[in-house]
């Protein structure tokens, strides 16, 4: 494929034109972009791209002045020309220095195609790429591979035939493995791209494979199977020393074959592998044989999606009640309840933040020294990581934190720490479940611990919580219908029944009487 540098002083325009048309599909691959005629030059010195898409206008040098210093050292790269109406002249001046073409802003899609398609012709004429005989055999090998693991099975004899003197095999299986770089550091497109490059120079001085460029991927036909630890290794280490400490990577190879006409085999395995690179650990090699994908459900359950305000729920009470381990289990059902609706990344990150947000702001109304606004910034970091270990690893450790912090009484016995935990939360649909779960106690042994230690029951005690709270809140002038709903009761009549068994008396009688008028012991017998 064809080097493209894509020149223009306004970020919009370089980012459209990425956009615009499939580059893929020309013949071309989009190698960098840069902002003025000074910074394309030094661009073209480092990695002579074949084509230069370049806008006339631009601050520091512009693009007519570029394409006269990079003439007077190559003469065959390719330059097409951005132009408005009003740069017409510039234009034909720079047709007189032998670009390509020009393309009149606002750009119109087909017509830059037309130019490409025109442009990839000329390309092919001065390197002989439209005849496979003329290929330099390192791009006549790559071309190979790349018709091989897509070929109709029609083709693939004469496909195999073509590429068997290119290659060489130090036994006789063969591989196929992807990797793809991550830019973990916000390194930017230049470095990703330059990464790429340079796995496939490397990987040609070191012969180590044969190299290929496929989508976001770069691709190897191995020279040695990766079921060898030796070998894994050295690819490894390849790989990490190539992305430095700014980028990182993920890679999948797939199962081994024996004749290149089943490379096809080993390059889907290797892709439908990668193609979970968020739930993969990032700087290794994943083989299709392992079962690796540890975060995703064993059976994906696209019918029910989530109940993502009950997983906040439970993150919220484990916060509240400062129970580290608590939080940690809630983190880790959050994860693989959203993993086995939606595997994505999209999709897991923008679930887990909301079941974040919604536990944290529940959490900052109770608890005064809790602020939200201080974990704005976990909740954007979750959106950096390229990987799910990290998106939960962020979570887990500033969540834990707060648990720490909140849990100063969690010296306190059981029974004690969800009598107060009731006292706070009396006004919600608290079940004896759900609090036996929180604690890890059996149902039926935590109701019966309960009743012995506080001479009630669990529900009797919670009716008891929000019936002394009823009686504070009508003797502040609340009518009975809005107690009824503040206090946890939805059915109004419901509540009055409950307030007359343990009072005496409707909540009418209270309307306007001092909180005091009645009290209900709720202390442990």
């Amino acid at each position: 494929m064809y080097k493209v540098l894509v020149v223009d002083d306004e970020p919009a325009i370089r980012q459209g034109l990425l956009k615009i048309v499939d580059w893929d599909a020309l013949g071309f691959r989009v190698a960098g972009d840069v902002s003025n005629g000074r910074k394309a030059v030094a661009f073209h010195k480092e990695h002579s791209p074949d084509l230069i898409v370049i806008d006339i206008r631009m601050p520091v040098m512009d693009g007519l002045q570029a394409i006269r210093e990079i003439r007077r050292t190559d003469g065959d790269c390719q330059f097409l020309i951005l132009s408005g109406y009003s740069d017409f002249a510039y234009a034909k001046q720079a047709i007189e220095m032998n670009v390509s073409g020009y393309v009149l802003k606002p750009i119109d899609a087909e017509e830059l195609k037309e130019e490409l398609l025109r442009i990839r012709s000329n390309l092919d004429r001065l390197s002989d790429r439209d005849k496979l005989s003329g290929l330099h055999a390192d791009a006549l090998r790559e071309e190979l591979i790349l018709k091989l693991i897509t070929a109709d099975p029609a083709d693939v004899p004469e496909l195999e035939s073509a590429l068997k003197p290119l290659t060489s095999f130090a036994g006789k299986c063969k591989q196929i493995l992807l990797a793809e770089a991550e830019d973990t550091s916000l390194a930017g497109f230049g470095h990703l791209e330059s990464v790429k490059t340079r796995w496939l120079e490397a990987a040609k001085t070191e012969g180590l494979g044969y190299g290929f460029q496929i989508g976001p991927y770069v691709g190897f036909l191995l020279k040695e199977d990766l079921s060898r630890p030796a070998v894994k290794s050295e690819w490894t280490r390849f790989l990490q020393d190539v992305c430095g400490t700014k980028l990182g990577f993920t890679a999948a190879a797939g199962r081994i074959v024996y004749e290149l006409a089943d490379i096809r085999q080993s390059y889907e395995g290797a892709l439908g592998v990668v193609k979970n690179r968020f739930l993969l650990a990032g700087g290794r090699i994943h083989m299709e044989t392992e079962a690796d994908l540890s975060h995703s459900a064993a059976a994906p359950n696209g019918d029910a999606p989530p109940d993502l305000e009950a997983l906040a729920l439970k993150l919220f009470y484990m916060l509240d009640l400062g129970r580290r381990e608590g939080v940690a289990e809630a983190l880790e059902d959050t994860g693989r309840a959203l993993a086995a609706f939606d595997s994505s990344e999209t999709a897991i990150k923008s679930g887990l933040a909301q079941v974040l947000s919604v536990a944290l702001n529940k959490l900052a109304v109770l608890h005064q020294s809790v602020n939200i606004q201080d974990y704005a910034p976990l909740l954007a970091e979750l959106y950096l990581h390229t990987h799910y270990d990290g998106v939960m690893s962020a979570a887990h450790s500033q969540l834990t934190e707060l648990a720490g912090r909140l849990g100063a009484d969690g010296s306190l016995p059981v029974v004690k720490q969800v009598m107060d935990f009731i006292q706070r939360h009396y006004q919600e649909n608290l079940k004896l479940e759900t609090l036996a779960e929180m604690f890890n106690y059996h149902r039926g042994y935590f109701g019966r611990m309960f009743k012995q230690h506080t001479g009630d029951s669990f529900h009797t005690f919670l009716d008891k919580v929000r019936i002394q709270q009823s009686i504070r809140l009508l003797g502040e002038g609340h009518k009975v219908y809005q107690v009824s709903e503040i206090v946890g009761y939805p059915n109004a009549d419901y509540f009055c029944s409950k307030f007359k068994k343990y009072v005496g008396v409707y909540p009418s009688s209270f309307k306007g009487a001092p909180p005091k008028a009645k009290t209900i012991s709720l202390e442990i017998t």
